[in-house]
């Protein structure tokens, strides 16, 4: 993780554009309280998994339901990772929360998500 005076550098993971709009937005909101740095966005798992090997991120907000590589599969590869980076889950379904604090998910946000 980064000190404590640094921006928490933070991967926006989300299938849909608006979504990840819509989590930019929530942190925007949040800047008063916490300073973040968004390093990047993903439409899809395999694509975070490989943006998070090529630069430090701290937290990954990550959607559940995408093509391909699902979130949850997307968590368990990050967690085997050297330095894992922290998970907080943002997806529309309430059932997966059981199976995301499995893979140590730090937080579960249901979508819409607020400040």
């Amino acid at each position: 993780m980064n000190a404590p005076n640094l921006p928490l550098r933070v991967l926006i993971v989300d299938d849909e554009a608006p979504a990840r709009r819509r989590l930019r937005d929530v942190l925007a909101d949040c800047a008063d309280q916490m300073q973040v740095d968004i390093v990047g966005e993903s439409g899809s798992g395999l694509d975070a998994l490989s943006q998070v090997q090529q630069r430090p991120v701290d937290a990954v907000l990550l959607d559940i339901r995408m093509p391909g590589m699902d979130g949850l599969e997307c968590a368990s590869h990050l967690n085997r990772l050297p330095a894992p980076p922290a998970i907080v889950f943002s997806t529309a379904y309430d059932a997966y929360a059981c199976q995301a604090f499995d893979l140590s998910a730090v937080d579960y946000l249901l979508k819409p998500v607020r400040a």
